[in-house]
């Protein structure tokens, strides 16, 4: 006995559940509708099978879509991931060229405080020396003005003296400028009288000093030394005035 089943809906003419519900079941098999039946199942079967291709197709061209597309964003992703990793290596470079200018900074300002320090410290001692100068100035100006003091009491006191070494010696003073005097004398050389003997005295400092003599005259540094620790000013001149002479005549 043979059994023909339906398999598939496409085949027309057969109604499985009719033909079972028969009280004599069969299923006629006539050549041309079987025939044409089963034209119509493959018909449908490539049918299912074009469209599975196209489907199939389809779905491999979106996939390759999205895997062009997941291409694409590894390779913008893997861009950027280099970017990031230049620019690190940029803020890198950037940060040690700060923390080396930072360090030089420091350098410089620790030399510039210690500059400060030292400066700050100088400054200080030429503060003190700057007071013990103006003591010692000011010292000096009562000193000078104490022994100009004295030159013009015993100037007054010898007044005929040197109204005597004036006109009979030839002897005479004159102010060069401040604290700088000028004395002269002649009648010294009996074969010239007139001739003039002459040294400039400076007493703008504690320690007088002569910055001119004319002739030379050999024992002029040790009359100044001697001025300088007696302050006898009018025995300075009456030895200058003497030397003058034993010079002149030793010549």
């Amino acid at each position: 006995m043979t059994t023909v089943t339906a398999t598939h809906p496409a085949v027309a003419g057969f109604s499985l559940a009719s033909i079972l519900n028969s009280p004599q079941p069969s299923v006629a098999l006539h050549p041309k509708p079987l025939l044409h039946s089963l034209a119509a199942f493959q018909a449908a079967i490539d049918a299912y099978v074009y469209k599975g291709k196209q489907e199939i197709a389809r779905r491999k061209e979106v996939h390759a879509s999205r895997l062009k597309e997941d291409g694409d964003k590894k390779r913008d992703m893997e861009e950027a991931i280099e970017r990031e990793k230049r620019r690190e290596i940029e803020l890198i470079a950037v940060l040690e060229k700060e923390k080396l200018e930072s360090k030089e900074m420091e350098a410089s300002i620790y030399i510039l405080k210690k500059q400060l320090a030292s400066l700050t410290e100088q400054s200080s001692s030429l503060d003190v020396e700057t007071n013990d100068l103006r003591t010692r100035i000011a010292r000096l100006r009562k000193e000078k003005s104490r022994d100009l003091a004295v030159l013009e009491e015993r100037a007054q006191a010898m007044s005929p003296e040197l109204s005597l070494y004036e006109t009979a010696l030839g002897f005479s003073v004159t102010g060069v400028k401040e604290d700088v005097l000028l004395f002269r004398f002649i009648h010294l050389d009996e074969h010239s009288p007139n001739r003039v003997f002459s040294f400039v005295l400076d007493l703008s400092k504690q320690d007088y000093s002569v910055t001119m003599s004319e002739p030379p005259l050999g024992a002029m540094p040790r009359l100044v030394d001697a001025l300088n620790d007696t302050r006898e000013f009018w025995t300075f001149i009456k030895h200058v005035r003497a030397s003058f002479v034993t010079e002149l005549q030793d010549a």
